[in-house]
């Protein structure tokens, strides 16, 4: 693979990568010297400059945006610019998954999270005088209550190291149906975003032809707001490995990866020390436990890049092509890696295989969860089932990772788990990261899918409080809210215009640009809402900015190849959609309104 052999020689030579190394990647591998190139110039994590003494990369997505980590970053940008010159490069990057301990950063690759302005510019200046200050670890992380997580199904208390036991059940009685069927009972879903069934996926690679089959874990865990598979990998990477084993026997797939980002230099190190592990007890390798069965697995770094989240631009990335998404069909079930059958499933769905086959086949994980809130939804087909883990952060006491049952309210998340709110009341949560947009704390329901509203809702109901929304995301694909595992929520002393408006930049950033769409739209959509931000729109104008984010919108949604470019703008929109008062507020009053029936400094959002 030649990204892998490009992080070689950018190492070796320190950081950076010249025109004689990429001519000695393409003669090593026998590839074309235009490809190398467009994976150097594409992909973030290359450089082809040398790297100043000290780079400085500061989180300014979400809930670091919402601790002030863009201004702070101006202000450190201009302290080591006076006083270090280009010695020191300092700049603001999209999410680096702590956001937990926000604002984060990165100092030489080093991580340095929830560090004060102060804090940053000492470790700047030791790093400058060429000494390592002391910089964070995930192991050594705020997050609690791992240790009762139905996850883990080896016990933590005890000196034995996890033997693998399900692999070693599995070997001694194969039974792909049997696997299969656990899956289903269980009702174990996709954790990655979609929500497919797991069984049905696994099923259609098993019957799948192909020369060989492949098996890919997606750990590019880069959504804003969303940091549950790094302490998965960091805790428990031999659920996860296990997890793929058991996938590779069933399915008939004998090469795997774990596809990581870079930026979780302890989670690389981790499970690439379990997967060593594993190949010492005979686990992975050759011959299986003595039989016959063969199944490799690697750690594949990414070379950074949001969109390598996407799973077939990962898939591009990983056969040493730019991750620009393919479109679909043929699925990756058939044609995925090397155009053959790929079983890719998110870091957490692998992690529950061994604990839902561990008891019961299934059945414990289907009665867990099952939980509605406050509506009665009993008549409502495809509940979600079992337990989650979701990501919660911004103006919460404790944020961090929770495992809970499947369904429980986002208010039982804030207050049981997270430990309520930090300095005021709810005014808007981001329930899938920044790709759902923000919602407010009284959900009008006219806004909901009506077919649920008049089934589910007491008639009369205007407004639903948003703690009350179930976390099961088939309920919130019913009722017309977008669930994901990255939920960020924010009080009422946000400027929601703000945080919406790095929503906003964030997605434009990190588009790929093969989309004209998603390219063009996102970065009108950006524009728009800057001018709004900075009080350069007229409140007359605002009707017209709000038809054009609306049918921007539509078009995206209809024709971007992937989920980025069909969710770019929903930050924006959802401004317009539930906020019109915040965006009127940021205009100057100095022109007619449009409808001329309203009072001056008042827009309703249509």
């Amino acid at each position: 693979m030649i990204i892998p052999t490009l992080y070689r020689f950018q190492k070796n030579r320190g950081g950076y990568l010249t025109r004689e190394d990429l001519t000695k990647v393409a003669e090593v591998l026998n590839v074309p010297l235009h490809r190398v190139q467009s994976l150097v110039s594409f992909f973030p994590h290359f450089r082809t400059t040398p790297p100043p003494k000290v780079t400085v990369h500061i989180c300014r997505d979400m809930s670091c945006h919402r601790g002030g980590a863009v201004t702070m970053t101006e202000r450190i940008e201009k302290y080591a610019k006076q006083r270090y010159g280009e010695a020191v490069e300092v700049c603001g990057v999209s999410c680096l998954g702590r956001c937990d301990r926000a604002p984060a950063a990165m100092i030489n690759e080093r991580l340095f999270a929830g560090r004060s302005e102060e804090e940053l510019r000492l470790a700047i200046d030791q790093s400058t005088s060429g000494l390592r200050p002391s910089a964070d670890s995930d192991a050594r992380g705020t997050v609690k209550g791992t240790e009762k997580w139905q996850m883990e199904i080896y016990d933590r208390s005890s000196q034995v190291s996890p033997d693998y036991r399900l692999v070693r059940n599995y070997l001694k009685a194969p039974d792909p149906a049997g696997v299969l069927k656990a899956l289903e009972t269980a009702g174990l879903l996709g954790m990655g975003g979609a929500g497919g069934r797991t069984y049905l996926k696994w099923g259609d690679v098993l019957a799948a032809e192909g020369k060989a089959k492949y098996l890919v874990c997606n750990a590019d865990e880069s959504e804003p707001g969303t940091f549950k598979d790094r302490e998965i990998l960091l805790r428990f990477p031999h659920l996860v490995i296990e997890g793929m084993i058991l996938g590779g026997l069933v399915v008939g797939a004998q090469r795997g990866w774990i596809y990581v980002r870079h930026e979780y230099p302890e989670q690389i190190k981790r499970l690439q020390a379990e997967i060593n592990r594993a190949n010492d007890l005979g686990i992975l390798g050759q011959n299986i436990l003595g039989s016959g069965e063969k199944f490799f697995l690697e750690v594949f770094v990414s070379p950074g890049g949001y969109i390598c989240g996407e799973q077939t631009a990962l898939i591009e990335a990983m056969e040493d092509k730019r991750a620009e998404p393919r479109n679909r069909p043929p699925e990756l079930m058939t044609n995925g890696y090397q155009n053959q059958p790929t079983l890719l499933n998110n870091v957490e769905t692998f992690a529950w295989v061994p604990a839902i086959l561990d008891r019961d086949s299934g059945k414990w994980y289907r009665d867990e969860g099952q939980k509605t809130g406050p509506f009665d939804l009993a008549g409502q087909k495809d509940l979600a089932r079992g337990r989650r883990l979701f990501s919660i952060s911004g103006d919460v006491v404790c944020p961090g990772v929770y495992e809970v049952p499947t369904g429980i309210t986002l208010g039982e998340l804030i207050d049981e788990y997270a430990g309520g709110m930090r300095g005021g009341l709810i005014a808007a949560v981001a329930l899938s990261g920044p790709s759902g947009g923000l919602w407010p704390a009284k959900i009008p329901v006219s806004e909901l899918n009506q077919s649920f509203a008049k089934r589910f809702v007491p008639e009369g109901t205007t407004t639903i409080d948003i703690r009350d929304l179930p976390m099961d995301i088939n309920v919130s694909r019913t009722m017309g809210y977008m669930l994901g595992a990255g939920i960020v929520v924010y009080n009422d002393q946000a400027d929601l215009v703000s945080e919406a408006l790095a929503c906003s930049r964030f997605f434009r950033n990190e588009s790929c640009g093969k989309c004209v769409p998603c390219r063009i739209g996102s970065e009108k959509i950006t524009a728009m809402a800057t001018g709004i931000d900075a009080g350069r729109v007229a409140l007359s104008e605002l009707p017209i900015f709000s038809s054009t984010v609306r049918e921007l919108s539509e078009v995206m949604e209809a024709t971007s190849i992937c989920g980025l470019g069909q969710v770019a703008s929903n930050p924006v929109r959802s401004l317009f959609r539930f906020f019109p008062h915040l965006v009127a507020s940021k205009c100057p009053n100095n022109g007619p309104q449009s409808s001329g029936n309203q009072p001056q400094g008042e827009y309703d959002g249509k």
